[in-house]
């Protein structure tokens, strides 16, 4: 932050000539360096629920939550390292290490959670922390209700020094570490299936930290539903706008305001992410739960066109959670040529087991992903809570293909925050090397490849070394080449069918009922009405 000052400052000391351009070169080298210590990536949930308990337990004054939902009996397990190298019990539940900073070190708590018809958490957390013995003069929860929109952004802010994006909801089905075991007893079936989750958070440190608190007062202010005893506001104060060559910036999404100090039309990351994907030249990273807005993949194909060096790899849910998506996805994808374009590489992930004895089948699962991650040429690069959705982007209703849907969602905008990592200006070196430590860190764990060396390009680029990965993958599951107590983690080309079985056929992988075992197996009516995602709404 004092950095960010001084940048600003250079003028107003009124500098001239070469003398100014020698110290804002000196103080935008530091801030470039600020920017890569004060952003730490955080590679599935386990691993984030480490730093965000860390950060909780050791808060001094304040804690703000903004969450899609929190169940309060969400257990946050610790990695078997972490565990045992610990006094700390293996796994504890959030709420109980929020209750803990409340009644032992006095630290203000305020929740913001979705509360509308489609998902409310917010009723019974309130239950949960009165039934616990919570202060009311330290526990604040509120809930926004926009029906049908969603808040969807997902913000922890401690002692407004440090923050997270963080991936998932609190909620049990969403936990996962990086082993992804295709079953896992801590992963209840509720939300996705039982099947293991990819995510990703990401720490900050610095302006965003102050960005981000702007943004959560503002939507905590204009929160609806609020407790007859809460009738304290957050005091509004603009936060300092970040240079541009710094190489960090906060964006957003929102509805429509209903509130003061919210611009008429907030559609920020749309704005953004289009910007990125424009400047992009020789590689398009994305790993998304969804691909259906009409911007995105029309800037998609607009950059292959533009970009004859420029390759595209994707990495998609085989069957998301809103059964909708894979239609629309797959219809756009195929509308815009996506699916057999050269240069475009759609990939999906799996993982698979043995265990008991060489006889024993193979369990296989789909890996679903959670992440939300856009990453060009290692220079520019989008995380956080927003999906390539027009709910999260820009309007819902740009998702449907019928007139009545279309005219019924139009304009509906979740609430969605995201980290913008610009490093195409000239003293952002910091920043480029963040990036590619996010995206080295992810193809480690994708290809299941732990030395890989992200920064050195394969002679025939880096789609071809992914569709070797994904060939090699499809031998593995057909041979059945896995021991007794191996787990592997598999990256395979994305199929347009319906069902798992389907999906691992196009591959070329067959099982006899004692040769694997699919984990996750919909039936029709999974496969095409979301009954899951329904009962998790309204249960």
């Amino acid at each position: 932050m004092e950095r960010l000052i001084a940048l600003g400052a250079v003028g107003a000391l009124g500098i001239a000539g070469e003398d100014t351009r020698a110290v804002a070169g000196d103080v935008a080298r530091e801030v470039s360096d600020v920017v890569s210590r004060d952003v730490t990536w955080l590679v599935d949930n386990a691993d984030a629920y480490v730093a965000l308990l860390a950060a909780c337990r050791t808060a001094r004054e304040s804690v703000w939550i903004s969450q899609l939902a929190f169940d309060a009996d969400c257990v946050a397990y610790l990695p078997d390292d972490a565990a045992a190298s610990s006094d700390e019990s293996s796994e504890m539940r959030l709420a109980d290490v929020l209750l803990d900073a409340m009644t032992e070190r006095a630290v203000e708590v305020r929740v913001l959670l979705n509360a509308s018809l489609l998902l409310d958490t917010a009723t019974p957390l309130r239950e949960h922390f009165a039934r616990a013995g919570a202060s009311a003069e330290r526990l604040r929860i509120r809930g926004v209700s926009r029906f049908p929109q969603l808040l969807h952004a997902k913000i922890v802010i401690v002692d407004s020094e440090l923050a997270f994006l963080v991936g998932s909801p609190f909620a049990n089905g969403y936990w996962d570490d990086s082993h992804h075991q295709p079953i896992d007893l801590r992963r209840p079936e509720r939300e996705l299936g039982g099947r293991p989750l990819h995510d990703l958070s990401v720490q900050l440190r610095g302006a965003a930290v102050a960005q981000l608190a702007v943004l959560f007062t503002e939507w905590w202010n204009g929160a609806d539903d609020i407790a007859p005893d809460d009738h304290e506001d957050l005091a509004f104060s603009p936060a300092l706008e970040p240079a541009r060559d710094t190489g960090l910036r906060i964006v957003t999404s929102a509805p429509r305001p209903r509130w003061p100090h919210h611009p008429r039309e907030r559609t920020e990351i749309l704005k953004a992410l289009l910007e990125g994907i424009r400047g992009a030249r020789t590689l398009l990273y994305i790993e998304h739960q969804y691909l259906s807005s009409v911007p995105v993949i029309t800037a998609l194909a607009a950059a292959l066109e533009s970009q004859p060096a420029l390759e595209v790899l994707v990495v998609l849910n085989q069957n998301p959670d809103v059964t909708a998506y894979r239609g629309w996805q797959n219809r756009r994808l195929a509308e815009h040529g996506l699916f057999d374009h050269p240069r475009v590489g759609l990939f999906s992930l799996w993982t698979a087991a043995r265990a008991g004895s060489p006889e024993s089948p193979l369990r296989v699962n789909q890996l679903f992903v959670h992440s939300k991650v856009v990453i060009a040429d290692d220079r520019w690069a989008m995380v956080g809570s927003a999906n390539l959705d027009g709910v999260s982007l820009h309007s819902y209703g740009e998702d449907f293909s019928g007139r009545p849907g279309q005219r019924v969602f139009r304009d509906v905008r979740n609430f969605d925050v995201a980290a913008i990592l610009d490093g195409t200006g000239p003293q952002t070196t910091g920043t480029r090397a963040s990036i590619l430590e996010l995206r080295t860190a992810l193809w480690r764990e994708h290809l299941d490849c732990p030395d890989l060396d992200a920064a050195a390009i394969p002679a025939d680029g880096w789609l071809a070394h992914w569709r070797r990965v994904a060939e090699s993958n499809g031998a593995v599951l057909r041979e059945r080449r896995l021991d007794v107590g191996e787990q592997r983690l598999l990256v395979l080309p994305y199929s347009r069918q319906n069902r798992p079985a389907a999906q691992l056929a196009e591959a070329g992988v067959h099982f006899a009922r004692k040769e694997g075992v699919l984990c996750f197996d919909p039936s029709w009516v999974e496969v095409h009405l979301s009954p899951n995602w329904f009962r998790n709404m309204f249960a």
